[in-house]
């Protein structure tokens, strides 16, 4: 029985099962009309927009959920990723320490955090956020993928490669990361080895023969 149930957001929830993300978020606008107070309406809508790629309207409303429910980590966690998608890296540190101070989070969390470092330029503090998520997750493919990037960026040329052979090998079709072979081969450039940047660029280019970077990096080795 649906009796109880307003029509408008009935419809709404179908619209968002369809897929109708703008007609749902429409729905779900002229309902929190009616219920301004709606934590599930404000998650629904921040959630929604979040996909739409309107993220300012998705911070927005994540920002009422919390001034409503402080410090829920969910919300916390959902609003963070939204802000460092905003390119609002400073306040995405913050968002995502003061969730991990809470004790009530999840692992990757510590690679949003990193993430947030990394675009700032905080390398070090990048790499500590990396190294905290690879010890609940080792083989996670992307903490490996970006702590490789992070510790060649800082010049651990040798610590990077062990991240990028994990993640290459963590898997039957790991091999096939054509980014990460990019990395390690401009690591193994970094430190020298040029045969085996070779070995990498050449496999990044079958893979994916319109990798400009690859190339270029493998026609600059050719005669070295």
């Amino acid at each position: 029985m649906n009796d109880f149930i307003d029509p408008r957001l009935e419809k709404a929830y179908e619209a968002l099962l369809e897929g109708d993300l703008k007609t749902a978020v429409s729905l779900f606008e002229e309902n929190l009309k009616q219920s301004p107070n709606s934590i599930n309406l404000m998650m629904e809508l921040a959630n929604t927009y979040h996909i739409l790629g309107e993220l300012g309207k998705s911070i927005g409303y994540y920002r009422k959920v919390l001034f409503i429910r402080p410090n829920s980590p969910y919300v916390m966690y959902r609003m963070g990723v939204a802000l460092y998608r905003s390119t609002l890296f400073v306040e995405a540190i913050d968002v995502f320490n003061k969730i991990v101070e809470s004790g009530k989070y999840l692992p990757m969390t510590y690679l949003w955090l990193g993430l947030s470092y990394y675009h700032l330029g905080k390398e070090e503090q990048s790499i500590k956020a990396y190294r905290k998520l690879l010890e609940y997750c080792p083989e996670t493919q992307m903490a490996n993928y970006y702590m490789g990037v992070a510790l060649k960026s800082s010049g651990n040329y040798d610590e990077a490669i062990v991240h990028f052979e994990k993640l290459l090998t963590s898997c039957p079709t790991c091999d096939q990361h054509v980014s990460a072979l990019y990395h390690l081969g401009r690591t193994y450039m970094k430190n020298f080895n040029y045969e085996k940047a070779k070995i990498h660029f050449k496999h990044a280019l079958e893979l994916d023969p319109e990798n400009k970077n690859a190339q270029e990096m493998l026609d600059y080795l050719m005669d070295l």
